[in-house]
């Protein structure tokens, strides 16, 4: 079976860029269980060289076509139709060369523009599936909304990561949409009793950007517990590259907490998770989560959450054993989850934590339910 992912957006070769991450990783565990799995990703940007450039190259044991080009932002209607038809030209080119694969993956609604858009030229089914917060925070741009019928009307299935996120898309569809989560990699995130925490009671944090995240939230929370807890030893690490640490730094010192922060930068799956299990509790402060991978991945190590009520967390968290839920947007409620975490922590098993996890996140549960899809579509 001939599968095409087409991602919205995506890493730079060679780097360890998170965005767009788990397309590679869908595409890799595609190919896993026997299926050919392959990625084409057009890259029309302000930073394109001036003459199209278009590679091909293994990426980790993934067949990756890529395209890039310098191109205007997508600012409106007319250029958004003049990138999508750059798009549309691209998929034909490959399909000239490589074959017309059986069935598309458009990750997210610019790539399933494209595709719709495409069936006027060449009919090939597509499943459109949806992660973007934009639905959530009403961020999509307003010129972007004419192109999202095409999407919903033209896609053979509609998927999204989180019931909450099905209730938003839903407005748009008129066809059922199904619910397909996000997954993480149990060769690399998995609990090791042998590894011993850190001495200091650490709490971690994973991702960016600040405001989505919930970081200031984050801060006046630590802030808040630290008064409560002057005499106990704590400290918060920040995973990712966050693009206003400087701004996160003035605050943590206006609130006497920066010497609690470690800053890691951009590190990779594997250097993830070894801090992951070397720390006590990962908090997700979001504003806004369709579903929170870093959760799940924590939650793989076996380590409890105190998470936001965002429509992921809502849709993970689903039992006490796992960790604490606060409401979204206060530091007083993360502030309490977060001492209740602490005060209950040699309750929380991480055997347990993981297997909560493991069953329904996966990568071979996640990849089975995809396989599964795709195989009642073409049938």
């Amino acid at each position: 079976m001939h599968i095409l992912v087409l991602p919205s957006w995506y890493f730079p070769p060679g780097t360890q860029e998170i965005a767009g991450r788990m397309f590679h990783h869908l595409a890799k565990g595609l190919r896993e269980e026997g299926l050919d799995a392959r990625i084409l990703y057009s890259d029309y940007t302000t930073k394109g060289p001036l003459f199209r450039k278009t590679t091909f190259n293994t990426e980790e044991d993934v067949p990756t076509w890529r395209t890039a080009q310098l191109f205007p932002p997508k600012g409106n209607a007319y250029i958004l139709r003049k990138w999508i038809n750059r798009c549309v030209s691209d998929i034909l080119r490959y399909i000239e060369k490589e074959g017309k694969p059986d069935l598309i993956h458009a990750q997210s609604y610019l790539a399933a523009s494209v595709c719709a858009v495409l069936q006027e030229k060449m009919p090939v089914p597509f499943i459109y599936t949806e992660r973007l917060s934009g639905f959530v925070l009403g961020t999509i741009p307003k010129h972007h909304y004419p192109f999202l019928p095409g999407c919903f009307e033209r896609a053979t299935a509609i998927t999204c990561v989180s019931p909450g996120l099905l209730s938003l898309m839903e407005q748009h569809a008129r066809k059922p949409i199904k619910v397909i989560p996000n997954f993480y990699d149990e060769q690399i995130f998995y609990p090791d009793p042998a590894i011993q925490k850190n001495s200091v009671f650490t709490w971690v944090s994973v991702g960016e950007p600040a405001n989505v995240k919930g970081l200031d939230i984050l801060f006046h929370a630590l802030a808040a517990l630290k008064e409560r807890m002057a005499d106990v030893p704590m400290q918060l690490i920040l995973i990712d590259r966050i693009p206003e640490q400087e701004e996160l730094i003035k605050l943590a010192q206006t609130l006497h907490i920066d010497q609690y922060l470690q800053w890691t930068g951009l590190i990779s799956q594997h250097e993830i998770a070894d801090i992951l299990r070397k720390c006590h509790v990962l908090v997700s402060a979001s504003r806004v989560e369709t579903f929170g991978k870093a959760i799940i991945e924590a939650q793989a190590c076996g380590i409890p959450v105190v998470a936001t009520k965002t429509d992921g967390a809502n849709y993970i968290v689903t039992s006490p054993q796992q960790g604490e839920l606060a409401a979204i947007g206060s530091p007083e409620s993360l502030m309490r989850a977060m001492g209740k975490v602490y005060a209950g922590y040699a309750a929380y098993d991480p055997q347990a934590i993981h297997n909560i996890v493991e069953r329904r996140f996966c990568k071979k549960t996640v990849i089975l339910q995809w396989i599964k899809l795709y195989k009642s579509l073409l049938s």
